[in-house]
């Protein structure tokens, strides 16, 4: 068994011990019955679903005879909603990357790249104030399968390179790993870097007045130290940091366990211990 399937089983496990047996849906063992299921208290429907409806993923939705999506225990989209659930409508409580003064904030945020594409890249979540946005990218157990080969439709290469016209509007580090990705789509293989590059034109084309922050947040397990794929994926992070380091969009990688090892230190949010208490008991967890 793979690192991705014992940390599902794991997720599993730990769900049902926190949440109790009863909510999961009978005929499917990693999967809750309804989406309040796999919530951790302090958490609602109401706090992300008009902006799920929203979206292109149709995470709540149940399609070919299958669940939602957010409905599995291995459920990034409800990782991401279960740490900032409590900042979508109230964004001034959050304290992020030692920003604050967060005016709005959503879950499955489009941010168009300027292109005509089928559908702009979603951010898992977007917090925005009056001078900067941070954008944010989260993974759970995808890093521990296969991200796949990268694609980009032909328009990328407009915005990446610019034409006789029009200059390009990326800078020269995010050109240049385009086009590496683009010669060599297989060059990450646990980091998904074709989605971060198309991100990263996303918050530059829609926010170009602000401070940009493209933020990268993946959970790891309790023992992360036992597995060669939590370095690998670590390793990929960096070199993509390290390539795009210094640009006008700042690139930010944090695993979720010092996201909320900050939040802990720094945030003046009454319920944050409460909530940081959730959390953990939820998330984590060896595998």
């Amino acid at each position: 068994m793979g690192l991705e399937d014992r940390a599902e089983q794991a997720a599993v496990d730990r769900l049902r011990k926190v949440r109790g047996p009863e909510v999961f849906q009978p005929g499917w063992p990693a999967h809750v019955a309804a989406p309040q299921g796999n919530l951790v208290d302090g958490v609602f429907l109401k706090d992300f679903e008009a902006d799920f409806k929203l979206a292109a993923g149709h995470e709540l939705s149940a399609r070919n005879g299958e669940p939602p999506k957010f409905c599995a225990a291995r459920s990034s989209s409800a990782l991401v909603v279960n740490t900032f659930g409590p900042f979508r409508h109230s964004p001034g409580h959050l304290k992020l990357l030692g920003l604050t003064g967060f005016r709005r904030a959503f879950f499955e945020h489009k941010c168009r790249t300027g292109l005509r594409t089928r559908s702009p890249p979603h951010l898992d979540f977007l917090a925005e104030a009056n001078d900067a946005v941070i954008g944010i990218e989260s993974k759970f157990l995808e890093p521990w399968g296969a991200p796949g080969a990268a694609v980009f439709s032909p328009q990328y290469r407009k915005p990446f390179h610019g034409s006789a016209d029009k200059p390009p509007v990326a800078e020269p580090p995010w050109s240049a790993l385009y086009d590496d990705l683009v010669a060599a789509p297989d060059s990450y293989t646990r980091l998904d870097a074709a989605q971060l590059v198309k991100h990263y034109l996303g918050l530059k084309h829609s926010y170009p007045g602000k401070k940009r922050i493209l933020m990268y947040l993946f959970w790891e397990p309790a023992n992360a130290r036992d597995f060669a794929e939590v370095a690998a994926h670590r390793d990929e992070v960096a070199r993509l940091a390290q390539r795009v380091a210094g640009c006008d969009t700042r690139f930010v990688a944090l695993s979720y366990r010092a996201l909320w090892a900050d939040w802990e230190r720094t945030s003046e949010w009454p319920g944050m211990a409460a909530h940081l208490a959730r959390l953990r008991e939820r998330y984590h967890f060896k595998v």
